[in-house]
Formats: C-alpha cells, sequence, structure tokens
C-alpha cells in the first residue's frame, strides 16, 4: 500500500519529536476543516498513536485526543483486514489493531501462529520450548515472543504448553503416585536428613504422619513469581497435600505466608509436628538475634490458632523480640527418633 498522502502526515515526517499536542497538529495542517479527518485516518495507519491518558478536547461529534505519539517510521501500512485474518484467538483483544507495528515486526511469528491455531490437533502438553521448536522449528522462538503473547492474551493453556519448574528445587520423592503429601523444607540441613532416612531406613512417617517425599525450598527462592506452581504441576499428580517446616522467626513465618499467597490453589499447611517440637527443644535455650532488621512482623492470627496457649506466647515472644528459632534444633539424632 502506498504511504499516507494527506498534508500532515508530510508535516510530521520533519516533526523534532516523538510527542505531539493537538494544537501542534493544528498548527501542521495546512486545511483545518480537515484536521479531524486527516488525524483520524493517520491514527487508523498506526502513524499517530493517542496517549489516552491527556484526555480529548471536549467535542463530542468529533473529538480529539489532546497529546499523540508520533510513529513516522512506521510507513509500512497494514489494513484492519490484515489482521483480522489472523486466527480469531490473536486479534481477539484488538490490542495488535492498537499496535499495528507490533503485527509489521511480527508479521512471520503471528502467521505462522495462526497456521498452527488453525491446524493443530490433539491436546497432549509439553514444555514451553518443546511447542515452540515444534511450532517454528526453533527452541526459543516462544521465548523471544512472551511479551508480544501476553499482550495479545496467548496462554499457555492455548498453545498446549507449560514451564519447566527452575531448577533451585531438589525433591526426593522415591515413588510417584496419583495421591502424595510432599513435605517442604525451608532449609537445607533438614531436607538432606530427612531424605537420608527416607532413602537409607526407608523411613516415610515423620512423627506420625505419613510422606511420600521431601522437597528443599531453598529459603526464598519458593516464592517467585510462579516457581512453585508450576513444579507442583511438573509432578502431575491427582491429588497433592503439600506440608511446609520453616524456621520460627520472621523471615520464616514470611516465606510461608507469601508461598502460600503466590500459589493459593495449592493449600499448602504449615506441618504444625515440627514446630510444636521446635518450641519443646527449646525452652530453655537462649535463642540468637534474627539477621532480619526489615521490622516488619508477620500477619500471624491464622497461624497462632493453630497452636497450644503456650505455644502461642513463646512464637509470640520471639518475633516480638526479633529472635531466630533455627530448624536446626531439629538435628538428624532427633529426626531419627521421630521417622520410622
Amino acid at each position: 500500500m502506498s504511504k499516507p498522502s494527506n498534508t500532515l502526515y508530510k508535516a510530521l515526517q520533519d516533526f523534532p519529536r516523538k510527542r505531539i499536542t493537538l494544537e501542534e497538529l493544528s498548527g501542521l495542517c495546512s486545511d483545518s476543516e480537515q484536521l479531524n479527518e486527516q488525524i483520524k485516518e493517520l491514527t487508523n495507519q498506526g502513524v499517530l498513536v493517542p496517549i489516552k491518558s491527556s484526555g480529548t478536547n471536549g467535542n463530542q461529534k468529533n473529538p480529539l485526543f489532546m497529546r499523540y505519539t508520533i510513529c513516522i517510521e512506521n510507513t509500512i501500512q497494514v489494513s484492519p483486514d490484515e489482521i483480522n485474518a489472523l486466527h480469531p484467538r490473536l486479534s481477539a483483544n484488538g490490542y495488535l489493531l492498537r499496535n499495528r507495528m507490533q503485527f509489521v515486526n511480527n508479521r512471520a511469528f503471528l502467521c505462522r501462529l495462526t497456521e498452527w491455531l488453525t491446524n493443530q490437533k490433539g491436546n497432549d502438553m509439553m514444555s514451553r520450548r518443546e511447542r515452540s521448536f515444534a511450532i517454528f522449528g526453533e527452541e526459543k522462538e516462544l521465548d523471544n515472543h512472551l511479551r508480544l503473547l501476553e499482550a495479545i492474551g496467548i496462554t499457555g493453556d492455548m498453545l498446549r504448553y507449560y514451564e519447566t519448574p527452575e531448577q533451585c528445587f531438589s525433591d526426593y520423592i522415591p515413588v510417584r503416585k496419583s495421591t502424595m503429601t510432599l513435605l517442604i523444607c525451608e532449609n537445607k540441613d533438614i531436607w538432606f536428613n530427612i531424605r537420608r532416612l527416607m532413602y537409607e531406613s526407608q523411613a516415610n512417617t515423620l512423627f506420625d504422619t505419613q510422606i511420600d517425599g521431601v522437597i528443599f525450598g531453598q529459603g526464598n527462592d519458593i516464592t517467585g513469581k510462579d516457581k512453585f506452581r508450576s513444579y507442583a504441576a511438573y509432578l502431575g499428580a491427582d491429588t497433592i497435600r503439600f506440608l511446609y517446616c520453616g524456621d520460627i522467626d520472621r523471615a520464616g513465618f514470611d516465606i510461608f505466608l507469601r508461598l502460600c499467597k503466590a500459589a493459593e490453589e495449592l493449600h499448602i499447611e504449615l506441618f504444625l509436628p515440627v514446630y510444636k517440637k521446635m518450641l519443646e527443644l527449646s525452652r530453655n535455650i537462649q535463642l540468637p538475634d534474627s539477621e532480619d532488621k526489615r521490622c516488619i512482623i508477620p500477619e500471624m492470627s491464622g497461624i497462632l490458632l493453630k497452636f497450644m496457649v503456650d505455644e502461642q506466647e513463646q512464637i509470640t515472644h520471639i518475633l516480638q523480640n526479633n529472635k531466630r528459632l533455627p530448624q536446626e534444633i531439629l538435628s538428624y539424632p532427633v529426626l531419627a527418633e521421630n521417622m520410622r
């Protein structure tokens, strides 16, 4: 298609800034009576992009925005018909119609995606890079277009792929089952010791609770965006009960609460027997100060109710005085005595 022929377009080619006001546009247009028509034409072609936060001129019949972004380099014009010819899922939210250079810059990607969405059969799930290779013959092509996919409303479910879980989670699950109970440990030592007992002694009951595996959460890493959710999906079980144990201090409970928020649908529970044993073993010990200097006490109302009154007082004292009761108080001999 040819370039815009209106006089306003020609004037914009020499405009010194990327943004322009309606008043400046009026000064550039040689025919003031044609201003509305020419701005509308250039907006439809993606040459002028309205800055919606600037508001309009108040003209109800022919409203114009008070400021625009100039995309004068976008001399390649795109008809709405070209975008509407894509698979309906790619144009459904109107993003490409509003940002036509995204279509121009990603035309080959979008057209190939249209072909796949139109012709794909079956519901088999695979990893994102596997799906990328299956569609494009390049394993990182989807990685390179994640922002675009998000902008046009395309999800992993639509493309039948899952996120490969982050490598920060080391686990030991001797036998994968459709229904499992898995214990998440904040710190490495307790995770390693429980893993050791499960491996060496085939023990699978800790404080009278049967567990099918143990996961090292590695402190704050477990709360990263979608990290644990994608890991849980990767396990492929029908039902998983997740139990959690960490340090008794401000940071430890904060990690648990953030994890519960990040993966709310997994209904992660505190593994209360571990916490109760930690409190029991610490009653006559001078606890160290916490290294957490943020002076933020987590919202504990829902957690404290799970403990006996004297345990609630212990926990409250630890948090208010910014002390730290680490998981390492549950040494290997303690675990071995309470695991079978």
